[in-house]
């Protein structure tokens, strides 16, 4: 499988932009699955005018996953939810989660709901649980899913304050569960705010497959998403775990 990871430094509170952005970073590309950052058409903004979706915005993404053929992940917000949205190749939308553990640190818990439930996928044969950011702070919003997926996907706006928490948080949560970690950060900066892009594939070992470092850009990477329960098989620490 190969997975693309669209590393972005997006315009602040500028969806159109931001579309056309990611509209020139992704032509030509061909891939089987492409994720972008938490709200990536607006930047982790707390203004809710600026950062919801419209009809434009939902059907940019499925014609573009239509047009590639391929799995999109992208962070959005609907309903007043910080939302991830996965389209299949048919530009339909085949899964959505909204995210569990809101930034209080930022005040995003005064400005977006919280969301209740898990949500877990299929990109083609491989299964994905998906997370917001700050959820990965929390292992226990991973292990449900645990035994059922081979793969995490993580999208997030995550300050380069604490870019060394991010890098060693997507290891953790790989090892620990034994499965594929994709997260997908973006770069640049917004106001009061620096990003460091370290965006990264990690095995189910803990090991990079993956490394985008801190520029903008498509970041693509095969994996063999049968690794997970190999490893699974050859070292099944996950029968051990106690709720």
């Amino acid at each position: 499988m190969k997975a693309t990871l669209l590393q972005t430094a997006p315009v602040w509170e500028d969806r159109r932009a931001n579309r056309e952005r990611v509209a020139a970073l992704v032509a030509g590309l061909e891939t089987d699955w492409i994720v972008l950052p938490e709200m990536a058409l607006s930047g982790f903004t707390m203004d809710r005018g600026a950062s919801t979706w419209d009809r434009d915005d939902l059907a940019f993404f499925a014609a573009l996953a239509r047009d590639r053929a391929c799995f999109i992940t992208v962070g959005a917000v609907l309903d007043g939810r910080n939302t991830a949205l996965a389209f299949g190749p048919q530009g339909d939308i085949v899964a959505t989660y909204e995210k569990r553990h809101l930034f209080s640190f930022s005040g995003e818990d005064r400005h977006y709901e919280a969301g209740s439930r898990r949500s877990a996928y299929r990109v083609g044969d491989l299964r994905v649980a998906q997370a917001i950011c700050y959820d990965l702070r929390f292992p226990y919003h991973f292990w449900p899913e645990a035994p059922e997926v081979e793969a995490y996907c993580v999208i997030a706006a995550w300050g380069g304050k604490r870019a060394e928490h991010w890098k060693t948080l997507l290891r953790a949560r790989a090892v620990e569960n034994q499965a594929f970690v994709i997260g997908v950060n973006r770069t640049g900066k917004e106001p009061g705010v620096e990003y460091s892009g370290d965006s990264a594939l990690i095995d189910p070992q803990g090991r990079a497959l993956l490394d985008c470092g801190s520029a903008e850009g498509a970041y693509s990477v095969e994996f063999d998403p049968a690794e997970a329960g190999a490893w699974r098989r050859t070292f099944p620490a996950q029968k051990d775990r106690r709720e």
